[in-house]
């Protein structure tokens, strides 16, 4: 099976306009639409909000998110609180769980990122690319803008009223939010140090139970690097 097999023992399609590459053609043929105009291709709308899509697959996928978890069958993680109605999503949710000597890791070429997940890569090479390389998703409603169409997405959910969308309550506290991924990281804070993994960081003792702020902390080593050379240089 190809899943199995290292990418150099098997044919690649590489996409021409980016890093991405796969080892199924079919994969290649759907990444290329992202690279095309929408007005040339046939988009796939949400009749239930202003989601839409190139790819029918993932507007299939989106619809789940306006039905009720009583109404589909969930995947729950045996390791910890995360369920989802996507069977996807936990087979990439189950990679958070186990140590990075027991995955293969894809490396940034450019700084010392890496990640478990090829698609994690490829969102973050993003911001390695000035702004006029990349499309960019603009909020009609404030300044804010995106390299993702997922962040802007989710973005827009600030701009409507509690009422007009699904919240995500917290058992625990007061807490609530419009994205099922808040509530997820939000509930780490309920939980003793010990029955989470934590992220420990290389150059000193500062540890996080996320790993966005760990990613966020290594940066202050690295532009404390910087000063101290232009310092010397000078």
């Amino acid at each position: 099976m190809l899943i199995h097999k290292d990418i150099s023992e098997v044919t690649t399609y590489q996409c021409a306009l980016c890093p991405y590459k796969t080892k199924r053609k079919s994969q290649l043929t759907l990444h290329l639409l992202i690279h095309q105009d929408a007005s040339k291709v046939t988009i796939y709308n949400c009749n239930f909000c202003s989601y839409n899509t190139k790819h029918k697959g993932n507007l299939i996928r989106h619809l789940l998110v306006h039905k009720d978890a009583s109404d589909v069958m969930t995947y729950d993680c045996n390791h910890c609180s995360y369920n989802t109605k996507r069977r996807g999503d936990l087979t990439a949710h189950m990679l958070i769980h186990k140590d990075a000597s027991e995955v293969a890791t894809y490396d940034c070429n450019f700084c010392s990122y890496k990640a478990k997940q090829k698609d994690s890569l490829i969102r973050h090479l993003l911001v390695h690319k000035d702004a006029s390389e990349v499309t960019t998703y603009q909020c009609a409603f404030c300044p804010y803008k995106a390299r993702r169409k997922g962040n802007l997405t989710r973005h827009m959910l600030i701009h409507q009223d509690a009422f007009e969308v699904a919240t995500y309550d917290c058992n625990f506290c007061s807490y609530k939010a419009k994205l099922k991924d808040s509530l997820t990281r939000h509930l780490l804070i309920h939980k003793d140090a010990s029955e989470v993994r934590s992220y420990q960081c290389n150059f000193c003792s500062h540890k996080t139970k996320y790993k966005a702020n760990l990613t966020r902390h290594i940066l202050t080593h690295q532009r404390v690097s910087k000063t101290t050379t232009a310092n010397l240089v000078v």
